[in-house]
């Protein structure tokens, strides 16, 4: 062992050098998030969980049953049962259950449905599914047009 290295150990000179650097770099701005307690801004083409919606003008549900997005779906996640209107006319989701677990967030079940001007079933912005139970990762209908309530967590 030679000198230089002895007293390099001796002084803890990497140890100075490796203090150095973290507190050089303690004092500077951060660019990370602190997730949870910061949300990131979502871009408006962000696809989040499926999710159905409401006629804004009558807040009835726009679902006609079509069965289209439960045929398109490539992981079969979507699982609708049908009924029809207590008016007489058409068809209406009975049950409309989707199970996240399964589900790729690939928006395929968004396009072929033919409510318009706007679809009944839309990717979202909700983005947060971690959970304990697999149970609560099947959504059923009134969840999916309510939404899960966001978990606001406590420091």
């Amino acid at each position: 062992m030679s000198v230089g290295t002895l007293v390099r150990r001796f002084f803890l000179v990497e140890m100075a050098q490796g203090m150095w650097i973290t507190l050089k770099n303690h004092f500077r701005p951060h660019i990370t998030m602190e997730y949870p307690r910061e949300r990131p801004a979502l871009a408006p083409r962000f696809r989040g969980v499926p999710r159905l919606r409401r006629d804004p003008g009558t807040a009835e549900e726009l679902c006609v049953g079509c069965l289209l997005c439960e045929q398109i779906c490539p992981d079969d996640c979507i699982s609708i049962v049908v009924d029809k209107r207590p008016g007489g006319k058409g068809k209406m989701a009975k049950s409309f259950i989707i199970d996240y677990e399964r589900c790729c967030f690939c928006g395929l079940c968004v396009d072929p449905c033919p409510t318009t001007p706007i679809t009944a079933i839309y990717m979202s912005h909700d983005y947060e599914l971690s959970d304990y139970s697999r149970q609560e990762f099947i959504t059923q209908r009134e969840a999916l047009v309510d939404g899960h309530p966001l978990k606001r967590y406590a420091k």
